[in-house]
């Protein structure tokens, strides 16, 4: 892997953007509205990297079949981004099935997004290419009509060859309803790494482990209970996952901070402060990271500072390296 990340070309008008499967079956009609957004912006969407059908939870009908397509969007010359349908499961299976070797020998590098179970392919693009991937939306789920800021963010980091600085938080009056909550304050930087906490921990013991030193990890997930989050962060802490890590943020995670039901319980509030407030590093919750309908787009690999106060409003996270590079190479 390179020493330092590979940045990928920043899109222009013309560009393509390739959809892939590498989780749960989609169709191409679930796809119309993310290519009439992407249109807007002068880009072009294509299919032709879609694996075609589905077994169960699974798109196409083998898991070598989804991995030759994730290769060959890797390989393709004339696509320019590589934008993940959906989440779900599926993508962990294909890790030892694409052709590394073959992406390392003829690829160029190319925008890859995505977030949820296509964690698993942040991490292993940056193990066996080293390129920054962004974690954002996928495709299928971008709405015309949802929060301006999850199309806005994607567009900018797409596009534009500038850092992105400090990244707006929403408030109510964009239909935010998220909280940002203090574990520990203070000012950490280090390149971004992260994402999907269910798919972090799966990861641990293999090849494309997270790897923590000297990173700002970010972290999320969905209808995952207290105890569960738990469980993951200590079996990350055991692992060493956590060792030199300079930075935590958990984006907004809602229907993680409660049980539904009577049941005991801890909050997910307190599992944070418990097993991450000891750490030595700031650590902030709630942002627009994940399963929300808010999403910023992170260039995973690019250099960032976090900064956490007492008060959760005068928290930051600032993005300090462009994720692209210009379109024509520089």
């Amino acid at each position: 892997m390179p020493t330092s990340p590979v940045k990928p070309r920043a899109l222009g008008k013309g560009a393509q953007v390739a959809f892939v499967a590498p989780s749960r079956p989609v169709t191409p009609d679930s796809l119309a509205t993310a290519s009439t957004i992407i249109g807007e912006w002068g880009l072009i969407g294509t299919n032709r990297h879609l694996v075609p059908g589905g077994r169960g939870y699974l798109a196409g009908e083998t898991d070598t079949a989804r991995a030759a397509k994730i290769t060959e969007a890797l390989c393709d010359p004339e696509t320019d981004a590589i934008w993940c349908a959906r989440g779900g499961y599926g993508a962990g299976r294909l890790l030892p099935l694409i052709d590394w070797e073959r992406v390392r020998r003829i690829a160029r590098p190319k925008l890859f997004t995505g977030y949820s179970d296509i964690t698993a392919l942040h991490l292993a693009i940056a193990h066996e290419l080293g390129w920054i991937t962004l974690h954002g939306p996928v495709a299928a789920l971008l709405k015309p009509d949802g929060p301006a800021i999850s199309r806005d963010s994607l567009r900018r980091v797409w596009t534009d060859t500038e850092p992105l600085g400090i990244l707006p938080v929403p408030d109510e009056s964009d239909g935010w309803q998220g909280q940002t909550r203090v574990t520990r304050t203070g000012i950490a930087t280090g390149r971004l790494t992260g994402g999907n906490l269910a798919l972090v921990a799966s990861l641990v013991g293999t090849p494309w482990a997270l790897q923590g030193d000297g990173k700002l990890i970010i972290l999320e997930d969905v209808d995952e209970a207290p105890y569960r989050i738990d469980r993951m962060l200590i079996q990350l802490r055991q692992a060493g996952t956590f060792d030199g890590c300079r930075g935590i943020v958990f984006g907004s995670s809602p229907t993680c901070e409660t049980v539904k039901d009577s049941r005991p319980s801890l909050t997910l509030f307190d599992v944070l402060d418990e097993l991450l407030g000891d750490l030595g590093i700031p650590v902030v919750y709630g942002w627009p990271i994940g399963h929300t309908d808010h999403q910023w787009t992170l260039p995973l690999g690019a250099m960032a500072t976090l900064s956490v106060g007492r008060d959760g409003q005068s928290s930051t996270l600032r993005i300090d390296e462009s994720a692209t590079m210009d379109e024509r190479g520089g």
